[in-house]
């Protein structure tokens, strides 16, 4: 076998029917995105709690090979890839970070493109109520979507940032959660922003979107960090609708969002439609 170039940490070989071949060598940035990935998909099937200690290297390395049939070894990653065993655990969190939300704004655009087409703008309190549809169907999509396990481990990270020991303003697990969770606020604000302009509303002048769309966040995370630990008192409450015959389910976080427009937001007396 050749010897190791500078970019090739480490000797991972892989297995196939028991036995023990050679593998060809990967560089240090095909490496680490593997061992990541895998340590990714342990954080995920294992849960966070309050932090990552089960993301040992033993385990992960157990799980490349389980799931790729490559061994890796300690001396591929400890010094080479990452300086120990920490320093990977935030690379990890890291990572699950840098998704958190994604499936919630899918399910939300989704939801919210739906009711869109079925808006009947022709007086004030219509638009009223078709924005209350707008914000019943958008949140009924979003806590569905938040029911999957990676959204259930994104909402943890907050439990983890909170708990961290070492959380100071320039702890880089808490500059990249704040910068996730900057991303993520923008995002949401413009489908808050698309949502109020469709039914003749917007932001009172003393309000910006970012700072709503802060509020709306914190919200949500209360609501979904409870409703795991006493979901009968977060039941929907059945009420007839606003738009249609029939009676229809307002989860607690659609009821929330709702009084929060009334705060928070006006009828647009320049809106023409």
């Amino acid at each position: 076998m050749a010897p190791a170039s500078s970019d090739c940490p480490g000797s991972d070989v892989q297995v196939l029917d028991g036995a023990v071949v050679p593998q060809v060598r990967r560089s240090r940035g095909e490496l680490r995105q593997m061992v990541l990935a895998a340590g990714r998909e342990v954080l995920l099937s294992e849960g966070l709690g309050t932090g990552a200690e089960h993301l040992s290297f033993k385990r992960v390395l157990t799980h490349v090979a389980a799931t790729t049939g490559v061994r890796v070894t300690n001396a591929s990653v400890i010094g080479r890839i990452w300086e120990n065993q920490e320093e990977f655990q935030l690379d990890v969190v890291n990572a699950v970070a840098g998704i958190q939300g994604d499936e919630g704004v899918l399910a939300s655009s989704e939801a919210l493109a739906g009711v869109l087409e079925r808006i009947d703008p022709s007086t004030p309190a219509l638009r009223r109520a078709w924005l209350g549809e707008l914000i019943r169907v958008a949140c009924e999509g979003y806590l569905e979507a938040a029911s999957t396990s990676s959204a259930a481990i994104q909402m943890a990270l907050v439990t983890y940032v909170s708990a961290s020991q070492t959380a100071s303003a320039d702890n880089r697990l808490i500059t990249s959660f704040r910068a996730v969770n900057d991303d993520l606020i923008a995002r949401y604000g413009e489908l808050y922003e698309l949502g109020l302009a469709a039914c003749g509303w917007r932001l009172k002048a003393s309000h910006s979107m970012h700072e709503v769309a802060a509020v709306i966040s914190a919200v949500t995370e209360g609501v979904l960090l409870h409703r795991l630990v006493d979901p009968e008192a977060f039941r929907p409450v059945v009420q007839p609708s606003a738009v249609a015959p029939g009676d229809v389910e307002w989860n607690t976080l659609a009821v929330a969002m709702n009084c929060l427009v009334e705060f928070y937001a006006e009828p647009d007396p320049d809106w023409t439609g």
